[in-house]
């Protein structure tokens, strides 16, 4: 088998592996990973609302409307109105959505920890190959959704 083959059945299997990573461990199993992603958001945005955690999700306000109602239901998430501002509908984290955000942020942190580490290994020119690759795998994904959205 050549080194194009190789490479590909190594990201098959990394593809395969993939869902092994728990996004925080026992306190998110129990959720989605846009909903594990909704309470992070709203956990790091001030005054977080549907718009703005569309934009930052890449969601449309729909499906944010549809997780967030998810989330509250589960006790994660509340919502709140501003004093003087009786249309406006915010969010932020219950304790119980508190502990979801900093299982999540532990998770990532983690995996930036052991992904830095395997990037020291490689050469500037080495990592320059994989960025370009990671980019250009992006794009193919990007042009796939826009297709079958």
């Amino acid at each position: 088998m050549g080194l194009t083959e190789d490479i590909m059945l190594a990201y098959i299997r990394m593809q395969e592996l993939a869902g092994l990573d728990r996004h925080g461990g026992e306190e998110t199993d129990r959720l989605a990973l846009a909903e594990v992603h909704c309470v992070d958001w709203i956990g790091r945005l001030e005054n977080a609302n549907v718009t703005r955690i569309a934009g930052r999700m890449s969601m449309t306000r729909g499906a944010i409307s549809k997780i967030a109602k998810r989330l509250t239901a589960k006790g994660l998430i509340e919502s709140y109105r501003l004093p003087g501002d009786n249309k406006a509908v915010y969010f932020r984290p219950t304790a119980g959505g508190w502990v979801v955000f900093e299982a999540h942020r532990k998770c990532h942190d983690l995996a930036q920890h052991e992904r830095a580490v395997l990037l020291a290994a490689y050469s500037e020119e080495e990592k320059a190959v994989l960025l370009r690759f990671l980019n250009d795998m992006r794009r193919l994904y990007e042009q796939r959704a826009k297709e079958n959205p």
